[in-house]
C-alpha cells in the first residue's frame, strides 16, 4: 500500500513529458558537473542542515540556504574525483571516452535529493523529469546518499528508469528488494552482514549471554538486525534496554547491568547518549567486570576515549569497517587548490570554513590566480550553484595560498572506510565500462550475442555489466557484488587498549568477512587482546555453565534457552559433546561406560564349562550321575534277590536309569543355545524327570492296588498283569512328552541376547516361553498325585513298602521345585541357569537318596534281611496287623 501509493506521489510529482518543454518548478539544487562523454554522478549531504524557511504562499516558494558544511562529506566527493582523474589518467580500456563527474548536495534531506534525481535524469532544463530528453553526455550510474530515507527515496525514482544506484553507506535492508528497487546496488556491507559478524565474535569466545543497550528512538536497524539474527544461533538476551536520547535520570538502566550476570554488552548508541550510562557505572561500580561490543558506528569514536574511562573500557572489542587505501589520494588532498578545481563551488565553502577566512565577494575571483572560476547558472540552462560565501563571518580574506596539509581537522585521514567506499565505488563502475567495451560479437548479452554500444547504451544494459562486475581494488582486494546486491563485508576486529600516556589506542586482533565459509570467515589473534586487569584472560559470559560429556541440558521451565541444569543421561544413553542437549541411546549390543560418554561392547555372559563356576557345576552333575550309576549295578547284580525282585525290579532300573540321565541334564543348560539345543534341554529335562515320578507312582499305585485286591472288581484285576506298572509309567511320561512336542511344533524356544535383564552385559540364553511353566506345572501335578497316593499307602504292611520312601521323596522335590520357581524368576543370566542346574542336581540327588539308599543298606550291609522267608511274612500280612 505504501509502496502504491509512493509511486503516485511521484507520478504526479514528477509527469512524464512528451517534449522537454515541461518543466517542473524546483526549490534548487546546489552542485555542479564537469561534463565527459560519460558522466557519474554522486550525491553527498555536503551540509548536515537542510535550514528553514517560512512559506508564506503570497509568493513563489524559495529554499532556505544549507548549513554546517561537513568536511567529512566533502572528503567523500575528492575520493570521486579523485577517482576519476586517476582512471581519465590511463584511457587504454577506454579509448577516446572521457569520464564526466557530477556533484549533488543533498543537504540531508530527502526532498532535496530527490529534486536533483529529477534533474540528473534528464540533462535538460532544470526540473525536468524524462528519461527521453537528450543530454550532453551518456549517465552511468548514480552514487546514493548517505541518508537512508534519501537512498530509498531517490532509488525508487531511478528503478523507474533502471538507472544504477551505488550505495557507499551501509544501506537501510529495505533495499535489497530486488522488486522494489531493480538497480540499486551497495559496496557498502548489508546490516545483516555487521549483525552477523557480531554474533560470530560472541560465538567465537562462547559469550552465549548478553546485554544489549539501544538508543532509544533511534532507527536502530542494526540493533534490530542483531536481535532478529539471534533466534537459532544459541545466543541468548541477558537484558534489553533502551538508551536515552536526552538528559535524563539513567539509575533504571544502570541498576539493571550492574544486577545482570551478563559479562559481555552489545551496544547499539551513539556515544553522546552513551556516556551518561558509562560514567554512572564508572562512578558507581559495576557488580562484576564487563566486555564492550561496540558496534561500526562507535568502534573509534574520539568521544569515548576520555581518561576516567580508559580503565572502564579497556578490553573492549569492536568491529570497523576495513580500513582501505587509495594511493597517492593524500597527495591530491594536500595538494587541492582553487586553482585545480576551479568549478567546484564547494571548494570555495570548504576554503573559509577550514581557514577561517572569507573570499572578497566584490573581487573578481580569477584575479586570484588559480583563474578560479565559479559558475552560477541561470535556471534556464542548469541548476543553480548556491554557495554561502557571503554569509561567512570570518573576518580574514583568503588568498588562495593556504595548505590543507597543515589543518589537523582535515588532514588526518587514516580513518577512510567510507572515503574508500567511495573510491570502491567509482572502480567498479570503471571496472563495468570495461567489461563492456571488451566484449566480442557473437559473445555479449543481448540477442544474438551482440554486445552493448558503450558510446549508446541504455541504463539497463549498463546495469547489467554492474551487476556482474569483478574486479581489483588497487590494494588486491576484490571488488565485486553478493547475489543481494551488497559487497562482501570486511571488518577488522579491534581492542581498545589504554595507551601509555592514558589515553586510548585501537589494535587490530583480527578481522571477519562475510563472504568467506563458515570456520574461516574470523580470523582473531588472541595473543594480541588484552583484558581488564581484573579480567587478566578470556572471560565467560554463560548464563548456565557448560554440561560436559555424559550430561544434557535440560532447560529451567520460564527462562531462556541458555539457562539450564545440567542432568546425567538416562541409562544406557551417552553424550559425547558438550552442551548436548539429548543423549542418544546405545545399540543393543553396546553399553555407556561409567562416564556415560562412551558406548562400549557389553560384557557377554553366559554359564558355559569354560569357566571355573561352570566348570564345578559340570563335574558336580558328572559324579552326581555316577551314583545312579553305582547302584543301577548293585540292582543289577542282585536282580534275583527278594528286595530287588520284591520292589519291582524292572521300575527300579528304570527309575536308576532315567535318574542316571538326570544328573547328565545340567551338561545340556552348561553348552552355549543354540537353536536345537534350546528345543531339546528342556525338553529332555521335563521328560526325564516325568518318567522318574511316573516311576514312583506306579510303584506306589501297585502296592496299593495288590493290598486292596480283594475290594477290587474282578475286571480290574484282570487289567492288573505283571507290565502293569511299566505301563502305567510310560503312559504317565507318554502325556509329558506330547506336551513338549506341542511346546516345540507351536512356539518353539529360541536362542536370544537378552540386553534388558543386566545393565551393561548381554546374557545368551534360549527364550523357552510359556511352554516350560506347562512342562513345570505337569510335573507338579505328577508329584502331587505321587505324593498324595504315597502318603495313603504309607501304613500298609511289608518291610519293602517304599511308600513312606516314596513320600519323603515327594517332600524333598516339591519343595526344591517350589522354590525353585521365585528364585529363577528373581535372577537372570548365569545365576537362572544355576538355579534351575541346583534344583535338577538336588531333586535327582533327593529321589535316588530317599528311594534306594534304604535298599542299598540292605543289599550290602544287611544281607541278612534280603530272605524269602522275611519278604513272604511280611507280604502276609495285613492292614491294621502288628
Amino acid at each position: 500500500m505504501i509502496s502504491t501509493m509512493f509511486s503516485l506521489w511521484l507520478f504526479f510529482l514528477f509527469p512524464l513529458p512528451l517534449r522537454c518543454a515541461c518543466i517542473l518548478n524546483r526549490q534548487g539544487v546546489s552542485g555542479y558537473v564537469e561534463e565527459g562523454d560519460i558522466t557519474l554522478w554522486g550525491m553527498f549531504p555536503l551540509h548536515l542542515d537542510p535550514g528553514a524557511s517560512l512559506q508564506t504562499f503570497t509568493e513563489p516558494p524559495n529554499s532556505a540556504p544549507c548549513k554546517r558544511f561537513s568536511f567529512r562529506s566533502y572528503r567523500w566527493v575528492l575520493a570521486m574525483m579523485f577517482a576519476i582523474v586517476e582512471l581519465n589518467r590511463t584511457p587504454q580500456i577506454l579509448p577516446n571516452l572521457t569520464w564526466g563527474v557530477g556533484v549533488l548536495d543533498t543537504c540531508s534531506s530527502a526532498s532535496r535529493a530527490l529534486e536533483g534525481a529529477a534533474w540528473l535524469l534528464s540533462g535538460a532544463p532544470a526540473g525536468t523529469l524524462s528519461h527521453h530528453c537528450r543530454r550532453s553526455s551518456q549517465l552511468t550510474a548514480v552514487l546514493a546518499d548517505s541518508g537512508a530515507d534519501s537512498v530509498l527515496s531517490v532509488a525508487k525514482v531511478l528503478g523507474l528508469y533502471r538507472y544504477p544506484q551505488v550505495s557507499y553507506f551501509i544501506p537501510p535492508p529495505e533495499l535489497s528488494n530486488r522488486v522494489l528497487f531493480p538497480t540499486s546496488l551497495s559496496v557498502a556491507p548489508a546490516l545483516t552482514a555487521q549483525a552477523r559478524g557480531l554474533i560470530r565474535l560472541l560465538q567465537f569466545f562462547g559469550w552465549s549471554w548478553v546485554g544489549v543497550l539501544v538508543q532509544e528512538g533511534s532507527v536502530s536497524t542494526v540493533a534490530q538486525t542483531f536481535l532478529k539474527e539471534l533466534e537459532g544461533s544459541g545466543i541468548c538476551v541477558a537484558f534489553n534496554e533502551n538508551v536515552p536520547s536526552v538528559s535524563v535520570d539513567v539509575s533504571k538502566i544502570v541498576s539493571v547491568v550492574r544486577r545482570s550476570t551478563a559479562t559481555v554488552v552489545v551496544v547499539f548508541s551513539l556515544e553522546a547518549y552513551l556516556n551518561p550510562v558509562l560514567l554512572d557505572l564508572a562512578l558507581k561500580g559495576d557488580s562484576r567486570p564487563r566486555i564492550w561490543l561496540t558496534t561500526e558506528g562507535w568502534s573509534t569514536s574520539p568521544g569515548l576515549v576520555a581518561p576516567w574511562l580508559s580503565q572502564f573500557l579497556h578490553g573492549t572489542l569492536g568491529l570497523v569497517l576495513r580500513n582501505g587505501a587509495a594511493p597517492g589520494f593524500k597527495e591530491f588532498v594536500f595538494g587541492l587548490q582553487p586553482s585545480i578545481l576551479h568549478k567546484d563551488p564547494f571548494l570555495i565553502e570548504f576554503w573559509e570554513e577550514a581557514f577561517g577566512c572569507h573570499w572578497d565577494a566584490s573581487a573578481d575571483t580569477s584575479s586570484f590566480n588559480p583563474n578560479l572560476t565559479v559558475s552560477s547558472i541561470s535556471a534556464s540552462t542548469t541548476p543553480t550553484f548556491s554557495f554561502i560565501t557571503s554569509s561567512s563571518t570570518h573576518k580574514v580574506l583568503c588568498t588562495g595560498k593556504e595548505e590543507p596539509a597543515s589543518l589537523q581537522l582535515f588532514s588526518d585521514i587514516g580513518d577512510l572506510r567510507v572515503t574508500y567506499n567511495v573510491y570502491k565505488s567509482v572502480r567498479m563502475i570503471y571496472g563495468a565500462l570495461r567489461d563492456m567495451a571488451m566484449c566480442k560479437e557473437g559473445e555479449g548479452p543481448l540477442s544474438g550475442g551482440r554486445c552493448v554500444n558503450i558510446s549508446d547504451f541504455k541504463p539497463w544494459q549498463f546495469h547489467y555489466y554492474l551487476r556482474r562486475v569483478h574486479t581489483k581494488g588497487n590494494i588486491g582486494d576484490d571488488l565485486y557484488f553478493d547475489p543481494s546486491g551488497n559487497a562482501p563485508a570486511v571488518y577488522d576486529i579491534i581492542n581498545w587498549q589504554t595507551a601509555p600516556s592514558g589515553g586510548f589506542s585501537w589494535a587490530m586482533v583480527g578481522s571477519y568477512e562475510s563472504g568467506a565459509t563458515h570456520g574461516k570467515d574470523m580470523l582473531i589473534n588472541d595473543n594480541f587482546i588484552q583484558w581488564r586487569e581484573d579480567i587478566k584472560k578470556s572471560p565467560s559470559s554463560v548464563c548456565s555453565e557448560h554440561c560436559t560429556t555424559g550430561l544434557r541440558k535440560a532447560i529451567r521451565q520460564g527462562q531462556p534457552s541458555c539457562c539450564f541444569d545440567c542432568v546425567p543421561c538416562s541409562s544406557g544413553e551417552i553424550s559425547n559433546q558438550t552442551d548436548s542437549v539429548e543423549c542418544f541411546l546405545c545399540s543393543d549390543d553396546e553399553w555407556p561406560n561409567s562416564a556415560r560418554n562412551q558406548c562400549l561392547p557389553r560384557a557377554i555372559e553366559l554359564l558355559s564349562l569354560s569357566e571355573p563356576f561352570g566348570l564345578s557345576l559340570g563335574a558336580t552333575s558328572v559324579i552326581g550321575s555316577l551314583l545312579p550309576a553305582a547302584v543301577l549295578v548293585v540292582f543289577i547284580s542282585n536282580r534275583d534277590t527278594p528286595l530287588v525282585r520284591a520292589n519291582n525290579r524292572g521300575l527300579s532300573i528304570l527309575l536308576l536309569a532315567a535318574l542316571l540321565l538326570s544328573f547328565l541334564c545340567p551338561l545340556l543348560l552348561l553348552l552355549p543355545p543354540g537353536s536345537i539345543l534350546c528345543f531339546i534341554r528342556q525338553a529332555t529335562f521335563g521328560i526325564l524327570f516325568a518318567l522318574c515320578i511316573s516311576c514312583l507312582l506306579a510303584k506306589t499305585v501297585i502296592v496299593v492296588l495288590a493290598f486292596r485286591a480283594n475290594q477290587l472288581s474282578k475286571s480290574i484285576r484282570v487289567i492288573m498283569g505283571p507290565h502293569s506298572p511299566i505301563l502305567i509309567a510310560l503312559f504317565c511320561t507318554v502325556f509329558q512328552l506330547i506336551l513338549c512336542l506341542s511346546w516345540i511344533i507351536k512356539s518353539p524356544p529360541f536362542p536370544e541376547q537378552d540386553t534388558k535383564s543386566q545393565v551393561g552385559i548381554i546374557t545368551i540364553k534360549c527364550n523357552e516361553g510359556l511352554g516350560f511353566w506347562f512342562m513345570l506345572g505337569y510335573l507338579g501335578l505328577l508329584s502331587t498325585i505321587c505324593f498324595v497316593v504315597a502318603f495313603l499307602a504309607r501304613k500298609l504292611p511289608g518291610a519293602f513298602n517304599e511308600a513312606t520312601h516314596i513320600t519323603f521323596s515327594m517332600v524333598v522335590f516339591l519343595c526344591v521345585w517350589v522354590s525353585f520357581v521365585p528364585a529363577y524368576l528373581s535372577t537372570h543370566g548365569k545365576l537362572a541357569v544355576a538355579t534351575e542346574i541346583f534344583a535338577i542336581l538336588s531333586s535327582s540327588a533327593g529321589l535316588l537318596f530317599c528311594i534306594f539308599s534304604p535298599k542299598c543298606y540292605i543289599i550290602l550291609l544287611k544281607p541278612q534281611l534280603n530272605t524269602r522267608v522275611l519278604v513272604s511274612s511280611h507280604q502276609r500280612r495285613r492292614p491294621g496287623s502288628h
